[in-house]
């Protein structure tokens, strides 16, 4: 009995330790791994901390010098977080990438983020497939600070916001500006205009017809030939605007809109300005001495000052006034699309992020001629001591505060090329002002609906 007994307690006792001992089964690894891992780093619905190997696909139109400038941001962000690949993939000029993008969302392929305009952007995040970045934004741990969003100027964020939300973050910006040949003004006795009097009064006196055959030799002003497009701050600066982004409606047979028009057209009739025509761009003749003044982005700069022929001095300025002093911004920005992974979208945040600090922006400024995307970039030392050596470069960080990008309205850009249509026709005495621009209204609302049918 009592062996019986110490048996049946040496059982026990084993098959209590044994249970003791039992580990738990081990989960196989599946594809479904990767998002569990992530979930236990979500923070306010988002992801915080990427764990695994991820990539970022970022389809962009940098090349050349632009695109290494970019690479090399790319290398430098790799080597500061080893679990992110950024897979940089140029996609042609700007409208090539427009198109790809296009087709990429039709067939469900978008890639991870994309440099776009706004005006690009709308279509997508009207179709639901842009990735609000508030949620990272305003994360302690990914986030930006208040100083730091303080250090945007307000009208590079604003044109990411839709309805509250920020949808895009700025990239590559630059200004449209009056370039103007120096010693002409020396010559003349006259300063740098300020406002639209002081403008066309400059144009008159530098205007010239050296062989006296009716047609300057000399232009006063030189326009880019796509003025349409660039518009905007000539209706601004008479008090009205392009198109309402809220409601659709275009304003283009407005009395501020005739007013912008009247002072250009009167220009180009009295034979003091013109469009490129032949030239292609408003800087060639300027830059060959055939031009005193001409209007163009400040990304023109590099190329202005490569072909610009030895013994001509340009410099510039931001456009001259009118009842206010609007200036136009263009540029880029960087959006990620909600299609990506939980890591990808995080991934693409974090270099969106990274572009945008003082000390890159400033390098891509540089290396590029674009404008920085933040105020405290003008103190980085390295991009302090370019603007000492390059003072014109300097010239598009003056109007910040007083600048606005232009319309995003989906078909915004359709409805601006035929308003373009229309004023080559004033431009050429083929039609008057009122009935270019009720004409332009009327088949640039068609433009715009049709292209919202997309």
């Amino acid at each position: 009995m009592n062996k019986q007994l110490l048996s049946l307690f040496l059982v026990l006792i084993l098959s209590l330790g044994l249970v003791g001992c039992k580990s738990n089964p081990v989960t196989p690894v599946d594809n479904n791994e990767k998002v569990d891992n992530a979930e236990e780093v979500k923070e306010d619905g988002i992801l915080t901390e990427i764990t695994n190997p991820t990539e970022v696909v970022f389809w962009h139109a940098m090349s050349g010098s632009n695109e290494e400038a970019l690479t090399n941001l790319a290398n430098k962000f790799m080597d500061e977080n080893p679990n992110i690949k950024i897979n940089l993939q140029f996609q042609g000029n700007y409208r090539e990438l427009f198109e790809k993008l296009m087709a990429a969302a039709k067939a469900n392929q978008l890639p991870t983020m994309t440099q776009i305009y706004s005006n690009r952007l709308s279509w997508y995040i009207e179709k639901g497939l842009v990735e609000n970045l508030n949620p990272y934004m305003e994360n302690e741990k990914v986030g930006l600070s208040k100083e730091e969003l303080a250090d945007y100027p307000a009208l590079f964020l604003d044109d990411g916001i839709w309805n509250g939300n920020q949808y895009a973050m700025p990239f590559n910006k630059s200004q449209m500006v009056l370039y103007y040949n120096v010693d002409m003004f020396k010559e003349a006795g006259i300063e740098v205009p300020k406002t639209w009097e002081e403008w066309k009064s400059a144009a008159e006196k530098l205007t010239k017809d050296t062989d006296g055959d009716g047609e300057p030799d000399v232009y006063g002003i030189v326009f880019a030939n796509n003025i349409s497009t660039d518009i905007a701050p000539w209706l601004k600066q008479a008090g009205g605007m392009t198109m309402n982004e809220d409601t659709n409606e275009l304003y283009f047979d407005t009395p501020e809109t005739a007013e912008a028009i009247e002072f250009l057209n009167g220009l180009i009739q009295s034979k003091v300005a013109r469009t490129a025509g032949e030239d292609k761009y408003a800087n060639v003749p300027l830059s060959q001495g055939r031009a005193a003044m001409c209007v163009a982005s400040t990304s023109a700069i590099s190329t202005i000052e490569k072909d610009t022929l030895e013994g001509v001095n340009l410099f510039a300025a931001p456009l001259p006034g009118h009842k206010t002093n609007d200036q136009l911004y263009y540029g880029t920005n960087v959006a990620v699309y909600n299609t990506a992974t939980p890591e990808e979208k995080l991934g693409a945040w974090l270099f969106s992020k990274f572009l945008s600090t003082p000390e890159n922006t400033a390098y891509l400024a540089q290396e590029t001629g674009y404008l920085p995307a933040r105020y405290s970039a003008r103190e980085i030392p390295e991009y302090k001591a370019y603007l000492e050596s390059a003072p014109i470069k300097a010239v598009g960080l003056e109007s910040f505060d007083i600048g606005f990008q232009g319309t995003r309205n989906i078909g915004g850009i359709n409805a601006l090329d035929v308003l373009g249509e229309e004023l080559d026709l004033v431009f050429a005495k083929e039609k008057s002002i009122p009935e270019a621009l009720k004409d332009a209204q009327e088949r640039g609302t068609r433009a715009l609906e049709e292209a919202r049918k997309n």
